[in-house]
């Protein structure tokens, strides 16, 4: 019975972990729900007026006070010069386009911090006047 037990609270364990811990997961902001997926995503939108963005979020297995990030690629620059929070909105261009957005520090509500290099890569397409460019 002990044993029972112990593997029970083995596979519950399992499957209650954050399987996101520790990494940075995105989406391409679309005109339909949008899911985060971690390490890469991708999307796009044919609506002419639509103001594209990519939303990354730092998945961590403790509590975050502050994150320094470091954006690469095809971006608004404007939109991510003061970004220290969990969760960055990144304004990119109406264009095919790529961005990695990475985590260089971590700063935790516990008071300690760590060097990481968590990424993600994101890949957007959006159109003018409904045709893909």
């Amino acid at each position: 019975m002990k044993k029972l037990i112990a593997l029970m609270a083995l596979v519950v364990g399992l499957f209650s972990t954050n399987t996101f811990a520790n990494s940075v997961s995105c989406y391409v902001d679309t005109m339909k729900y949008d899911n985060y997926t971690q390490n890469r995503c991708f999307g796009g939108e044919t609506y002419p007026n639509f103001s594209p963005k990519v939303v990354f979020k730092v998945n961590a297995s403790k509590e975050v006070a502050r994150v320094e990030w470091k954006f690469s690629g095809m971006y608004q620059s404007a939109s991510v010069a003061n970004c220290t929070g969990t969760t960055c909105i990144v304004d990119v261009y109406q264009t095919e386009g790529y961005m990695t957005a990475c985590v260089d520090k971590i700063y935790y509500k516990d008071y300690t911090w760590a060097d990481v290099n968590w990424c993600a890569d994101a890949e957007y397409m959006y159109t003018r006047n409904g045709m893909w460019n």
